[in-house]
């Protein structure tokens, strides 16, 4: 897979094409990608992919225009790194992954202006999207102009119906929802692996060191964060994986903080890993945050949560 991102290419290709923020990459997502990928090598053409290198959402509310009425939407988080995106579309394939740079420049095309970028850049010859694909400035773009610009392009044009699972259309809202309500399980079933994180480690208030279980602090840039809990997790390192007990919330029996930290006990590890990046991946959630009577009692749930998982997970499962 080769990706495009600022260095376009010197002459339109023949391509089949799909378009979406893609974020996440769930079964949804999955499905429309493999039927990309086997239409082009039907046609033997390439297969391209084209989406955001910062999803539209996110950048509308870090920069949110000034002297508007409209009030800012809250962004929720995202599901996958732009690194993690990268990853995971490898994996499936396409001949080409193009990385839209997101700036007002492309966000204020109108929905006209934005599909002639696309099809001046490569000679799409065929065209899925799903069903509720919008594009051009704030989403006005609907499926009825995408036939009308297809058909103007010569481009054939696929309008596939969301995936569902348990009779619920898998959607990267859906999927975000049930990460921030702490449903891991559920998740990872509609994105078809478990949800994981990335994170800087951070100094902290070393709470987890004065109760014995010394964790690392994580800074999750802009991710979705599940709901306030203990988890059992893996934790991935360079090229080594661990079993981990990890704590989202406010440490009320300590010292409550203002805002919810991200705390993880990498079980029998003791590295000093200050400033380094580990991704997270969600197995179950164990239980919600608690105020507990005492300190020792606190002590003693700990541990229970770390038998626990050691009985339950393997590095190898």
């Amino acid at each position: 897979m080769k990706v495009i991102y600022k260095k376009l290419p010197s002459k339109p290709k023949k391509c089949v094409a799909t378009i979406g923020v893609f974020d996440g990459i769930h079964l949804g997502h999955k499905f429309i990608l493999e039927k990309v990928i086997r239409e082009a090598k039907k046609r033997q053409i390439f297969s391209l992919a084209i989406t955001f290198d910062c999803l539209p959402q996110q950048f509308l509310t870090l920069h949110h225009a000034r002297n508007t009425w409209k009030p800012r939407k809250k962004f929720f988080g995202y599901i996958t790194s732009l690194k993690q995106k990268i990853s995971l579309m490898k994996s499936l394939n396409p001949d080409y992954l193009w990385l839209l740079k997101t700036g007002r420049p492309l966000l204020e095309l109108t929905s006209r202006k934005f599909m002639e970028y696309i099809f001046k850049n490569f000679e799409i010859k065929m065209l899925f999207v799903g069903e509720d694909f919008r594009f051009g400035k704030s989403g006005r773009g609907d499926i009825k102009e995408l036939k009308t610009l297809a058909k103007e392009y010569g481009c054939k044009l696929s309008v596939l119906k969301k995936k569902r699972l348990y009779k619920r259309k898998i959607s990267s809202s859906r999927i975000r929802k049930l990460i921030n309500k702490g449903e891991i399980l559920k998740a990872g079933k509609n994105l078809g692996r478990i949800f994981s994180l990335q994170g800087k480690v951070k100094k902290g208030k070393s709470f987890g060191t004065k109760l014995g279980f010394p964790t690392a602090n994580i800074r999750t840039f802009n991710y979705v964060i599940p709901a306030q809990g203990v988890y059992a997790a893996k934790v991935i390192l360079g090229t080594s994986i661990y079993l981990a007990a990890v704590n989202i919330g406010r440490s009320p029996t300590i010292k409550e903080s203002l805002w919810p930290t991200v705390e993880v006990h990498i079980i029998g590890f003791n590295r000093n890993i200050m400033d380094k990046i580990i991704e997270v991946a969600f197995l179950e959630r164990l239980r919600p945050e608690r105020i507990f009577s005492s300190i020792a009692e606190l002590q003693k749930a700990i541990s229970k949560d770390i038998r626990f998982i050691t009985s339950k997970y393997s590095i190898s499962s």
